[in-house]
């Protein structure tokens, strides 16, 4: 499951399509490119890190925990295919 901008588990349709399917790789992508653009602050970053470490902790509770990678994401997505067997990749809009 790629969380991108909704980051709980509590109603997460994604989450719950997934893990009906079986084992599930939470991944987050911090997008250096994202961060370039103007609108973009020191505070959204401190709320982002904050709220990663808060589905860190629900995701570890439940037994795998966040993983997160920093990069393009078609990129980080192809180097997981490469190094996993991912069968389908789930994620909000």
């Amino acid at each position: 499951v790629w969380f991108k901008r909704d980051l709980r588990i509590e109603d997460h349709q994604a989450l719950m399509s997934a893990l009906e399917s079986g084992t599930v790789l939470p991944l987050y992508i911090l997008e250096p490119e994202l961060w370039r653009e103007p609108d973009m602050s020191l505070r959204h970053y401190i709320f982002l890190r904050q709220s990663l470490r808060e589905l860190d902790q629900s995701l570890s509770a439940r037994g795998q925990g966040l993983i997160i990678k920093v990069g393009n994401a078609v990129d980080v997505l192809k180097d997981l295919q490469a190094r996993h067997t991912i069968k389908a990749l789930w994620s909000h809009q």
